[in-house]
């Protein structure tokens, strides 16, 4: 049971971090995109749009670990409580 609570708070705390690093890129793609539009230069432009794909793709990651820590959390939850009733049954 600590192994599944365990890799859940794993899984959540890595989530979090995507969504740090995703919007961060999302943020470093919309300045690259806004510069390169302003200056002509279509090559940056295109990589801030690049840029900005990633981060939100990043962002979407995270989102899923996070959901995916919370239904492992309630999981372990779940067994702890019925392991704590069927110790209470002997």
């Amino acid at each position: 049971m600590m192994g599944l609570a365990l890799s859940a708070a794993g899984a959540q705390a890595q989530g979090t971090l995507d969504k740090i690093e995703g919007t961060a890129t999302e943020l470093k793609g919309a300045a690259k995109d806004a510069v390169g539009t302003a200056t002509g230069d279509t090559k940056l432009e295109w990589s801030g749009k690049v840029d900005k794909v990633d981060g939100a793709a990043q962002n979407a990651v995270g989102d899923l670990m996070n959901t995916a820590g919370a239904v492992d959390a309630k999981a372990a939850g779940l067994f702890t409580r019925l392991g704590n009733y069927l110790a209470g049954c002997f």
